[in-house]
């Protein structure tokens, strides 16, 4: 246009050059005329600057202000088109004759313009699964999830792919194209929230960005882990029978009176309370979805006492037999007003693992295999102590006690595999499970200490090796705050088999050989029982530190 003004001009000025007064009436009128082009050209620029995104521009981020602005101005041009609406509507206007229907007429040679987005997001293209891969949001399949519009039934978790859109799991259903006004998702732009709660628990919602496919991963994890044992002890190896002279499995630990009721049992001990350690877990990636994971969690520690106290000396003790053998039982464990059994166990675990992670078709839906080696230490002390008045003279201040200690260690080596299973609900909330179980070798130990009036010091110590088995089971949900930071809540289960454990290797046999003497003199037989089992169950909490 400014080009066509310029000739104008040069060619009135030529035809009234040889007059003095054209010559006037041209200046003026080329003055007026150049302000006028001027004024052209910049409304011309202006037009241009504000159109540019609509012709042939990639769109603009997904729920941006562009990406709406340019939704709505292709809305509003295929609505006015002629022949109707969309894409592939009758032919829009301006286009030259004899083009078909909904296709787009050349602006110059080997170019198109469209109006609007590109006819298809860079996502959608290259290699994101269709439009609903990791940079895309909606993990159902939104076709144009990249124009910042969901449509159909393809939006939010499951619903395209389970669900259908409005399958028993339309309720989780929601638009994750960034908050870009979802018409076919709950009328909102936040699924985990949506519809009259969005203004209210919208902010609460979690980090998002990496998209319903985004793949399970972190690099640091600190966090606490309770345990209580579930499990009680089995019965011990009781005195020998005096027929079969096998020993009699019990868990009668002191009767009031000889052979009188019991008093005392090991089964009294509450061992189901929770108990707080700390776990650990570093990840370093060697390779594309490996990495090699190291982990420990430990220092839960149990303690658990349990007494009975009488105004008179009536308590009998196991390695009496209850005061039958000897008659009236010894003088440091029976005829007693004090008896009082207690337990100690603490355990640490530690592990090195290498993890390959994979990812399924349906993208939300990935896990991992894992095959490494395990370190598994379980320590127990069982206690059993005494007082009563020296030779059964009940005196408070003539008092005689028995301390008699049983510690059991078990050191578990091995082989595991395992792997795990997660599922995203929304972006950035996940849920799983993991498993893992493996065959190990025990070294397991056992070592009595006896303090007493009549035996000031003695000990007994037993080693051997045993196979053993542990299995671990773990639930989990993580809720992603920022790009780096997550919570992650998980509920443990760990069981345990083949074992030494401290209630089940108290060595009550032939006591009466030891006392009076100063040491074990007779045949006390110690033994070694692994065959014991343990099971703890109970819940963790912290934090994953993505770098």
């Amino acid at each position: 246009l400014a080009t066509v003004v310029v000739l104008v001009e040069r060619n009135a000025i030529a035809e009234h050059g040889r007059s003095a007064a054209g010559e006037k009436s041209m200046r003026m009128l080329s003055g007026r005329m150049h302000w006028l082009t001027m004024g052209l050209a910049l409304l011309v620029s202006a037009q241009g600057i504000e159109s540019k995104p609509s012709y042939g521009q990639a769109p603009s981020k997904p729920g941006s202000q562009g990406a709406r602005r340019q939704a709505e101005t292709t809305l509003a041009s295929y609505a006015h088109a002629p022949g109707g609406m969309g894409m592939m509507g009758g032919m829009p206007g301006g286009m030259p004759g004899g083009m078909p229907g909904g296709m787009m007429g050349p602006s110059g040679p080997m170019s198109m313009s469209f109006p609007g987005p590109a006819p298809m997001d860079v996502d959608m293209m290259y290699g994101n699964g269709g439009g609903y891969g990791p940079g895309c949001d909606n993990m159902g399949g939104c076709p144009s999830c990249g124009n910042g519009m969901c449509g159909g039934q393809g939006c939010g978790p499951f619903a395209g792919r389970l669900g259908n859109g409005n399958g028993p799991l339309a309720h989780l259903r929601g638009c994750h194209c960034g908050g870009a006004g979802c018409m076919a998702c709950s009328g909102g732009g936040s699924t985990l929230f949506p519809g009259h709660l969005l203004g209210l628990l919208g902010p609460l919602a979690p980090y998002s960005e990496g998209g319903g496919g985004s793949q399970r991963w972190f690099d640091l994890y600190a966090g606490t882990i309770g345990l209580s044992r579930t499990s009680g002890f089995g019965p011990y190896s009781g005195p020998l029978d005096p027929i079969t002279g096998v020993p009699v499995p019990s868990d009668v630990m002191s009767t009031n009176g000889i052979a009188g009721t019991p008093a005392l049992r090991t089964t009294d001990l509450d061992l189901d309370r929770m108990r707080y350690g700390l776990e650990l877990i570093a990840s370093l990636q060697v390779g594309a979805g490996t990495s090699i994971e190291a982990r420990y969690f430990g220092l839960n520690n149990w303690e658990t006492s349990r007494s009975v106290r009488l105004q008179t000396p009536d308590l009998y003790s196991v390695f009496s037999d209850f005061g039958v053998n000897p008659p009236g039982g010894f003088d440091d464990t029976d005829g007693s007003f004090l008896h009082t059994i207690s337990y100690n166990s603490e355990l640490h675990n530690g592990e090195v693992n290498f993890r390959r992670r994979w990812v399924s078709p349906v993208q939300f839906v990935q896990g991992s295999w894992l095959a490494g080696i395990r370190y598994f230490d379980l320590d127990e002390r069982f206690g059993f102590a005494a007082e009563g008045p020296r030779n059964n003279a009940f005196a408070f201040n003539n008092r005689r006690f028995a301390n008699i200690d049983t510690h059991t260690r078990n050191q578990l080596t091995g082989f595991q595999v395992g792997g795990d299973l997660w599922i995203t609900l929304v972006p950035g909330l996940m849920i799983g499970a993991e498993g893992k179980t493996g065959i190990y070798g025990n070294h397991a130990e056992v070592e009595t200490q006896v303090f007493t009036n009549s035996i000031p010091t003695a000990s007994e110590f037993l080693q051997g090796g045993q196979t053993a088995y542990l299995s671990e089971f773990t639930a989990s949900a993580v809720y992603r705050l920022t790009y780096s930071w997550s919570v992650r809540a998980s509920y443990n289960v760990l069981y345990v088999d083949n074992v030494a454990l401290a209630p089940e290797n108290i060595n009550t046999r032939d006591y009466s050989n030891g006392l009076g003497g100063g040491a074990f003199t007779g045949d006390r037989f110690p033994f070694l029982e692994t065959d014991g089992e343990a099971l703890y169950q109970g819940w963790s909490i912290g934090g994953e530190f993505l770098y």
